[in-house]
């Protein structure tokens, strides 16, 4: 397997977001949407020589239907569509796996939370194991409750059932929680500590309890490099 950098790259006269691959580095920067989906597989296919990956349509087939589901949505604090999370998302889980179906579910872990879309159209579309596997990454809404009432609940829960989640969640919750742990430092060199004011929970010290609590239930991927720029970030985002 080769091993790839993640690098970022300011451009903030541009658009959108595009990756691309240099000297065995991954670099995200500002470039049109429409690339995204070709430098994912181009991304996945680098790391995994072909004979490793299996079934490689299905995961073609949830790029594209999470990139439908998701459009016009954005991530918060900054103005990029929020299928650059998932897809940034799926590049950290191709450097633990092969596995086509654990990353097509990192793909679609969102869209069931976020849109529309039902567990059951996910079974239909792309499988049991995948819909299982988007479940365990989706998490309960509490309706009648305001999210900020009920966000440390729900945080609490998460980090319960993630110390006793198969590895194959674990690895889908890495990549997600790492992406967006990417996101949050970047934004906080960017705007400073105000980018607390846009999350639901805006202590900043009950964000940093919940990554820790994270870091902590998902030791065992420990080894790899995505879990120590992980702990790294937290390290650097709540210093």
């Amino acid at each position: 397997m080769k091993s790839i950098n993640f690098k970022l790259i300011e451009a903030p006269y541009i658009d959108c977001v595009q990756l691309s691959l240099q000297n065995n580095e991954m670099f995200i920067t500002t470039g049109c949407v429409n690339d995204v989906q070709n430098e994912i597989m181009l991304h996945v296919t680098f790391v995994h020589s072909s004979c490793e990956l299996k079934n490689i349509g299905l995961l073609e087939n949830a790029i594209a239907f999470a990139t439908d589901r998701h459009a016009g949505t954005f991530r918060k604090c900054i103005d990029m569509p929020y299928i650059i999370h998932p897809m940034e998302a799926v590049s950290i889980a191709a450097g633990i796996t092969s596995d086509v179906e654990i990353l097509a579910a990192v793909v679609l872990h969102d869209v069931v939370e976020d849109t529309p879309v039902t567990l059951s159209e996910i079974e239909d579309l792309f499988g049991k194991r995948i819909a299982a596997l988007v479940a365990a990454e989706s998490e309960e809404k509490m309706p009648g409750i305001l999210p900020s009432e009920s966000w440390e609940v729900r945080k609490r829960a998460t980090v319960q059932a993630l110390r006793y989640a198969m590895r194959d969640e674990k690895i889908i919750t890495l990549a997600d929680k790492l992406s967006n742990l990417r996101s949050i430092y970047r934004d906080l060199n960017r705007i400073g500590e105000s980018i607390w004011v846009k999350f639901n929970q805006k202590d900043k010290k009950k964000h940093e309890w919940y990554y820790r609590g994270i870091a902590s239930a998902l030791a065992e991927l420990s080894d790899y490099l995505a879990y120590k720029e992980f702990n790294m970030l937290i390290d650097n985002v709540f210093a």
